[in-house]
């Protein structure tokens, strides 16, 4: 014997089935978007690695012969070039520029400023660090170092120069802003120089 049921007992056994399945994709959904949540929690939390900041000076300051890495004022450009080990990023009548990246982000910007004979007489360098710290190691690290190399001039807070043979001014400055961080080292009248703009922190 065939049982008929009501028209309307089908039409809810029909909407609970829908209901249950709309309720499994809801759940699905929530637990999705609360997964990325959690997932970007943690990677705010994460600070960003630093490298040791005697090794960062090591590979800066490499090979320490002459003003700076193994270059004296008067060289020719050609020594420059053929000595460099960073990776060239810019090529001017007055400067070249060399750049080199860390395996934990940093980046170090050198520019050799050049005479009219194209001969080394100014250097400037950028060291782009990932936070506060770091930045303030560094900065102790280049203190000493400096300090033990040329003759103390004058002390500030965020600004430290020296007097080196001849008069050159060298110095050592936090130029860090907000969540930008890093160093600038001037060695020669030319390494103060603003003809060309430096890159933006990063």
């Amino acid at each position: 014997m065939i049982h008929s049921y009501p028209k309307h007992t089908y039409l809810l056994v029909i909407a609970t089935v829908v209901a249950i399945l709309f309720s499994c994709g809801k759940s699905n959904e929530q637990t999705s978007e609360q997964k990325a949540a959690v997932d970007t929690a943690n990677a705010v939390k994460t600070p960003m690695v630093s490298t040791n900041q005697s090794e960062l000076l090591k590979l800066i300051i490499t090979p320490q012969r002459g003003n700076f890495r193994g270059f004296t004022f008067g060289d020719p450009l050609s020594k420059i070039k053929a000595e460099e080990k960073f990776e060239l990023f810019e090529d001017s009548t007055d400067h070249v520029g060399y750049t080199h990246e860390t395996e934990n982000f940093e980046a170090i910007d050198i520019l050799y400023y050049l005479d009219n004979n194209k001969a080394l007489n100014g250097v400037r360098v950028d060291i782009y660090l990932n936070d506060a710290n770091a930045t303030q190691n560094l900065y102790n690290q280049f203190d000493t170092y400096l300090s033990g190399k040329y003759a103390p001039e004058s002390k500030q807070a965020k600004r430290t120069t020296w007097k080196a043979k001849g008069g050159m001014l060298v110095s050592l400055e936090d130029v860090s802003k907000e969540k930008d961080f890093g160093l600038r080292i001037s060695i020669g009248a030319n390494g103060t120089s603003t003809a060309t703009k430096p890159k933006p922190l990063q």
